[in-house]
């Protein structure tokens, strides 16, 4: 169950849900991130200087998104009462390093595209499971931040 109240509101102004994660930098490479009760290791490949010790930020966004994918599968399914008894997704993200190695300014420093696939296990036929992916696509948070631009306001402060 995710920590936010699953309940609807005509009041667009009051947001239900702001979420805050914690992060700490102990290398250029290696982090760890408090979210709620949870630590969350992050590292890079030893080729971009970390030490393969953890999966990556970028990582870190295809399984959001995976794993949102899945909750709202399961959860839009149980609305619908469509039979669904697991899931198996695949996400995959395609980047062009340039602008993250400084060759490129005028790419994109994040995945140009990605590519979702959600095996879906139960008694389900393909009118159901239609149904349900279009219900996924325009109600999972994590597809919504990544397809829709979502305003970023980014500071730096020094360090106390």
């Amino acid at each position: 169950m995710p920590p936010y109240p699953l309940q609807e509101t005509n009041d667009m102004a009051q947001p239900l849900y702001t979420g805050q994660v914690r992060t700490v930098g102990e290398s250029m490479a290696r982090s760890t991130t408090e979210a709620q009760a949870f630590k969350i290791f992050m590292d890079e490949p030893v080729e971009l200087g970390g030490q393969n010790g953890a999966p990556s930020p970028l990582d870190f966004i295809l399984a959001a998104h995976a794993g949102c994918l899945n909750y709202m599968t399961f959860f839009v399914a149980r609305e619908l009462g469509i039979p669904v008894t697991g899931t198996e997704i695949t996400v995959k993200g395609s980047l062009d390093p340039a602008k993250f190695a400084g060759t490129h300014r005028e790419v994109r420093a994040g995945y140009q595209s990605l590519t979702a696939t959600i095996h879906v296990k139960g008694d389900v036929t393909q009118e159901q499971l239609a149904h349900l992916l279009r219900e996924v696509e325009t109600r999972c948070p994590v597809s919504d931040n990544l397809a829709h631009a979502t305003p970023i306001h980014l500071s730096m402060l020094p360090a106390a």
